[in-house]
């Protein structure tokens, strides 16, 4: 699906105002320029003409190429002396110029054809912030560190978690595979899902992380609005986003509605061919006590399970620094 229509928009309106201030900063210096010398304002309206000339010498006829090159010789001259000109006035050579916050595409967010560098690092900032996703600049793949787990066992298994997270992220294809992340508070599921949405909103797609909780009261949100009204409904994007992260599994209030939904978020997303991660602190047993067995097998059967161990990150963290 790629990014949403409204990303895209927000991202272009945001070009469009730099572009527009950096044209608005330099007409204002020209005006200030001008003001400051008469000479300056001669010499501008004199350069703006120079594509009228040249034009003007092509209908004449005769030595074209001649008359072009006089033309943009009397322009170099012109040029140099309103460069001395603003020296003497103490600005920059650049004093008039628009200032363009990417010089490359002049804040289009195109070179030429192709998108530029500046607008595709747009899109995917706001796509992490539509998204949801916190701490992406901090809770990479990189940043990920095996020294929390003390023991070689489980220093093994969590590098072949990260192995597999990064593996998933990097060559992410919407319906490829699912991911179960599975353990207790502070081994770092949070951490490998920020990653995994850093990474495939990095390649294009679109990913919304959310809890789980935040997910249900936007279908209860939908399922007790006003049937008679405009406004778009919450959850559906939960069944249409290219990735679903889907965060602290267990922590939603239980019941019948809830086990509907999940199951609606699950079912939908299999059938449509859209990929889902979903972490929880909650053992296998606890899941097929608190979830019927139309929920959990789905869980247990389309979905990779990443197994997290050792003990809270963020409790030994905290020693480090006492220390």
């Amino acid at each position: 699906m790629g990014y949403r229509a409204e990303t895209y928009r927000l991202v272009t309106d945001e070009l469009a105002r730099r572009r527009e201030k950096a044209l608005s900063d330099a007409e204002a210096n020209r005006q200030i320029f001008h003001g400051e010398s008469p000479e300056a304002a001669e010499l501008d309206a004199a350069l703006s003409q120079t594509a009228k000339r040249i034009f003007e010498a092509a209908l004449d006829g005769g030595d074209v190429e001649r008359k072009v090159a006089a033309i943009r010789r009397e322009n170099e001259q012109m040029l140099a002396v309103r460069r001395e000109l603003l020296a003497s006035l103490g600005h920059p050579a650049d004093f008039t110029d628009p200032h363009y916050t990417c010089p490359l595409c002049a804040d289009t967010g195109y070179v030429l054809t192709r998108m530029c560098a500046c607008m595709k690092e747009l899109l995917q900032l706001e796509s992490l912030r539509a998204g949801g996703v916190a701490n992406a600049d901090t809770q990479t793949f990189d940043t990920f560190s095996l020294k929390y787990y003390h023991t070689p066992e489980e220093r093994s298994l969590m590098k072949q978690t990260l192995a597999a997270a990064k593996d998933f992220a990097e060559c992410f294809k919407p319906g490829r595979e699912n991911l179960l992340l599975m353990g207790g508070t502070g081994l770092g599921k949070t951490h490998l899902s920020t990653a995994i949405a850093r990474t495939v909103i990095s390649r294009g797609y679109d990913v919304i992380y959310e809890t789980a909780q935040a997910i249900i009261s936007d279908f209860e949100y939908d399922h007790f609005r006003n049937s008679y009204s405009n406004e778009t409904g919450r959850a559906e994007k939960y069944l249409k986003t290219d990735l679903l992260i889907l965060d602290d599994l267990g922590t939603e209030f239980g019941g019948q509605f809830t086990l509907s939904c999940l199951y609606q978020i699950v079912n939908t997303r299999l059938v449509r061919g859209l990929s889902t991660v979903i972490s929880t602190n909650l053992t296998a047993q606890e899941l097929n006590e608190r979830y019927d067995t139309r929920l959990t097998s789905r869980f247990l059967g389309n979905y990779r399970v990443l197994r997290f161990v050792g003990q809270d990150i963020r409790q030994q963290s905290l020693s480090e620094r006492k220390e």
